[in-house]
């Protein structure tokens, strides 16, 4: 003869709940708010120098170095990244994730026409809009930024590394957008 234990469901229910709440903390963590960054320090950091009103210039997207006559230019603002995509000027808004990621949220660009330049007579041709639809398409699909020796390094969200940027000499023209700015005259959509 075999004798079950009776169990109530009261007991039951609790010990469901006992079961569930360390993935309820866990979960709770997760979707917390970041710790306020210190003054002066912009999200895209990952615990190097401040970035905040940098300027950059790209010189590789996947590897791929970017012919030296397009100048896609960058400098890294509050909530924005912006400068010349190679023949429009660009923003990009993005917003803190994690405590060393961030996630574009749009990226605009101008609508102007770009052009095919050849680098010298009978030589190759750089077709600068090429580059400039590269660089927006995986601006926005950034994750996490690592500054090296060698300069500015971006992963996508899968981690692996997309663009590489180095150090301008030029002055910023802004260190960045706090508020919603004039959209240029064509809004480009994101991709996800």
């Amino acid at each position: 003869m075999s004798i079950k234990p009776v169990v109530s469901g009261s007991f039951m229910q609790t010990r469901r709940q006992l079961l569930l709440l360390p993935l309820v903390l866990l979960a709770s963590r997760v979707v917390a708010e970041p710790a306020a960054l210190p003054a002066g320090m912009c999200p895209l950091n990952s615990g190097g120098p401040s970035l905040l009103g940098t300027s950059w210039r790209l010189t590789t997207i996947y590897g791929n170095a970017v012919p030296p006559e397009v100048a896609i230019t960058m400098t890294v603002g509050d909530i924005t990244l912006m400068g010349s995509a190679g023949c429009n000027e660009y923003i990009a808004y993005f917003k803190r994730v994690g405590h060393s990621g961030f996630m574009m949220e749009r990226v605009q660009r101008g609508s102007n026409g770009c052009t095919v330049i050849r680098t010298e007579d009978g030589g190759p041709t750089v077709n600068v809009g090429d580059w400039e639809g590269n660089f927006i398409r995986t601006l926005q699909r950034a994750g996490s930024v690592e500054q090296k020796e060698d300069g500015l390094h971006f992963y996508n969200r899968s981690g692996e590394p997309s663009v590489i940027f180095v150090k301008s000499d030029a002055a910023p023209e802004t260190t960045g957008v706090t508020e919603e700015p004039t959209p240029f005259e064509a809004e480009q959509p994101t991709e996800s």
